[in-house]
């Protein structure tokens, strides 16, 4: 195995490969990529047997062979690496040398024969769908996925189809739930039950996403979602069993309702949130006559209190909730009014951006 690769765009290969591959190599191979020279193309993959990679890269073939070398080791040296040509080949006894300018580098290698087989991707009946759609219901969902290993079906986003050609994405952590409708395919699949991708895959998803493409093909089967984008390849294992009915906890009878603008509430919450306990976060609410006094307090630190002007129909109302959560929701919401439905100190708030009425937030409030 020989060629001539420019470094920036195996430098990009290989810093995909790196967040796939196996983190605490319980087995040697899964922190390694596979490298395949063919016909003046290079193809890259990296797998934790969860998810899986491959990417495709223009080279100049001298002569086709495959290699496993370690994925950190060789993104290391790459990376520090100037920009220019260099050429990688195969020595004797699994040695691979790397050539750039004036540097040259030998490391170790295992067999490719050793590496896991990753699933055909070619042969799959992908469905097209809108990047900036699925980009955005990643965005909305993710970062309330549980991390609570003892709840693996809710370690991942429930993706469903509903009427009139729209999208589910639903993620939740017990505490808040979070769902986003959006019209992803021009075609949509048929996906009877729904599936449920987990985090670590729908991250990837999400960074491929980033490669300026406006279309993406998904396929789906046999417990895995498969995606093709330009020369990238991904396929996610799906996580197994029934996501929980999440509609119950939807309140359908708040009959307050605050709306403030997103960066008043959210610089307020930023500030007064810095005294609240560091364990539970948690800060109080207060609304009446069209303001709102947002407090919080740490008998070891101190205290915070900040008022906004808002409109509120209601009688006064004191709830808690934890800061983190209402700032996850502002993060990612780009409507300049926030609107805040809620019944009383005990149940749970929904919150929306004015003109997102396709993003549902739901948090649950605590005592303080």
């Amino acid at each position: 195995m020989k060629f001539t690769i420019h470094r920036d765009p195996l430098l990009d290969g290989l810093q995909r490969a790196l967040s796939v591959v196996e983190k605490k190599n319980t087995v040697q191979i899964l922190g390694n990529v596979l490298f395949v020279v063919g016909n003046d193309e290079l193809s890259l993959s990296a797998t934790d047997l969860e998810v899986g990679i491959r990417v495709t890269i223009p080279v100049k073939t001298q002569e086709q062979g495959k290699v496993t070398l370690s994925a950190k080791q060789l993104h290391d040296i790459v990376k520090e690496l100037p920009s220019r040509e260099l050429v990688l080949s195969k020595k004797e006894n699994n040695w691979v040398e790397i050539l750039s300018g004036k540097s040259k580098f030998n490391i170790v290698s295992l067999a490719a024969d050793e590496f896991p087989a990753l699933p055909a991707f070619d042969e799959k009946n992908y469905f097209d769908a809108r990047v900036d759609a699925l980009a955005e219901m990643i965005d909305r969902t993710e970062f309330a996925v549980s991390l609570d290993a003892t709840r693996y079906h809710l370690n991942g986003v429930f993706f469903e189809a509903l009427e009139s050609n729209l999208m589910r994405m639903t993620a939740t952590d017990g505490h808040r739930l979070s769902f986003v409708d959006a019209e992803v395919f021009l075609n949509a699949p048929e996906l009877k039950r729904g599936i449920i991708i987990p985090r670590k895959g729908l991250h990837e998803l999400r960074k491929i996403l980033d490669d300026g493409q406006s279309s993406v093909g998904l396929a789906f089967e046999r417990g895995y979602i498969f995606v093709k984008l330009g020369q990238s390849y991904l396929f996610v294992r799906l996580i197994e069993g029934e996501y929980p009915d999440y509609k119950q906890v939807v309140p359908k009878n708040s009959d307050k309702t605050l709306k403030v603008g997103r960066e008043d509430l959210l610089s307020a919450l930023r500030r007064v949130s810095l005294l609240a306990n560091e364990k539970s976060r948690g800060v109080k609410l207060s609304m009446s006559n069209n303001s709102l006094v947002i407090t919080s307090s740490n008998p070891d630190v101190g205290d915070a209190r900040e008022e906004l002007d808002v409109q509120f129909n209601g009688d006064l109302l004191e709830v808690g909730f934890n800061a983190k959560y209402l700032l996850d929701s502002l993060a990612i919401t780009r409507s300049p009014e926030i609107l805040f439905s809620l019944k009383d100190k005990l149940s749970p708030g929904i919150m929306r951006g004015q003109e997102e009425a396709h993003h549902t937030y739901v948090i649950m409030p605590m005592r303080i």
